[in-house]
């Protein structure tokens, strides 16, 4: 590192300090930033969405659009991203109130984002109208959870979900996709 990069670094800090102070939110905090980033992108469709500060529960809301219980998911992804070759969802099973979490979302989100970009290349959005599509995928992937725990074969306490598997659940055309930060029909990763 030179002089030039020891400066940007701390510059750069200090603007998240900043932020942080004004905020609430540490965008550096378990890839808080990432969520920011999806909620730029998703007010084209729910104008008032909001982060909610912290590591712990919501993601975020967007009250006036009727949503209290957002979850996002995200993940580093360096291919073209299809349907089929989406990374999967992981959602952290190691609480005691895990397995409820999953039934009171009320809207669900997935981001991709390529290593160096801001902006996720490709996500998709479950309203509240389509969420409970998805609870029985919730049901399966909790049940096969359990049966791995007990069997002690699990490395890590999460189910991980794939965008295939939502599709056993909720209809494409029911599904808001996103490509580079823009509203796209599902058939730009139906390839």
């Amino acid at each position: 590192m030179d002089n030039e990069d020891i400066e940007n670094l701390v510059n750069g800090i200090n603007c998240l300090e900043n932020f942080r102070k004004k905020t609430g939110i540490n965008a550096l905090d378990n890839y808080g930033y990432r969520e920011l980033l999806q909620i730029i992108e998703m007010r084209q469709i729910l104008p008032s969405i909001e982060k909610v500060p912290g590591r712990r529960g919501v993601d975020a809301k967007a009250s006036n659009d009727g949503y209290h219980n957002i979850e996002f998911k995200s993940s580093g992804f360096n291919k073209t991203p299809t349907i089929k070759n989406w990374q999967s969802a992981m959602f952290d099973m190691s609480k005691v109130t895990s397995i409820k979490k999953l039934y009171d979302y009320e809207g669900f989100g997935h981001s991709l984002f390529k290593g160096g970009e801001a902006m996720p290349v490709a996500s998709y959005w479950i309203g509240k109208e389509f969420i409970k599509s998805l609870h029985p995928l919730f049901d399966k992937k909790v049940e096969e959870y359990k049966l791995l725990k007990e069997s002690k074969s699990s490395l890590r306490e999460a189910i991980y979900i794939s965008l295939a598997e939502v599709l056993e659940y909720v209809k494409k055309e029911n599904i808001i996709f996103f490509k580079n930060g823009n509203i796209v029909d599902y058939k730009e990763f139906d390839v």
